[in-house]
């Protein structure tokens, strides 16, 4: 764990970019309402929250591994705490609205416990929304199918085992394995891409065509 609690303070020692830097932020507008209780789980530098709470006018919370990332997040006036999402959420049960688990679960070595820990907070006939990258991406598929190895969708160069990404998810995994720890279901399935020959695409087949899901989950 103090491995990882170095690892994530180095990485967010860096200016990690403005919230348009990353094209799913755009997105998350179609999931959240003014007025409700959101916990973001992973939250980094609260640049996600403060504008969730600028633009929607929800409330924010956050929670992050990282001293670093926890400072910058409460500069921004986004209320967060030092925690792993691989541990015991400080929060009592039926606590929020909302739950954003914003590409972080890709990185957990148990993500089956946070999802519990997610399910625990949220209040009855809460919603999860959850992004990560598409394993079932067309371009994935194709590079997996002609070079025989996985794709770098952190885009590091970096050799398999020294990528952070150690979970790999598409549509069909993210319904199981939500489904396993008591959610009902999928509610919502928006597909992610910068490619300008996937765009007419996404709303026909998100889960082929984007290479990064966001999904809505009660």
């Amino acid at each position: 764990m103090n491995d990882l609690k170095s690892f994530y303070n180095t990485f967010w020692k860096e200016d990690r970019g403005k919230f348009r830097n990353y094209i799913r932020n755009t997105y998350l507008v179609n999931f959240f309402k003014k007025g409700e209780l959101v916990l973001d789980v992973g939250c980094g530098d609260g640049v996600v929250g403060d504008f969730l709470q600028k633009k929607i006018g929800v409330k924010v919370i956050g929670i992050d591994i990282s001293k670093e990332a926890v400072k910058k997040a409460n500069k921004r006036g986004v209320k967060s705490y030092v925690a792993s999402s691989e541990e015991a959420f400080p929060f009592k049960n039926n606590t929020f609205d909302v739950v954003f688990w914003g590409d972080n679960v890709e990185h957990l070595f148990n993500p089956t416990f946070c999802a519990k820990e997610i399910r625990r907070v949220l209040k009855r006939g809460g919603r999860l929304i959850l992004s990560c990258p598409n394993m079932g991406y067309w371009r994935y598929r194709l590079y997996y199918l002609i070079s025989g190895r996985l794709p770098d969708t952190e885009w590091t160069g970096l050799e398999v085992w020294q990528w952070s990404h150690i979970r790999f998810f598409n549509l069909k995994i993210l319904q199981k394995f939500l489904s396993s720890v008591g959610f009902q279901k999928i509610t919502k399935v928006i597909g992610v891409s910068e490619r300008r020959g996937d765009k007419p695409f996404l709303l026909l087949n998100p889960s082929l065509f984007g290479m990064i899901l966001v999904v809505e989950a009660i």
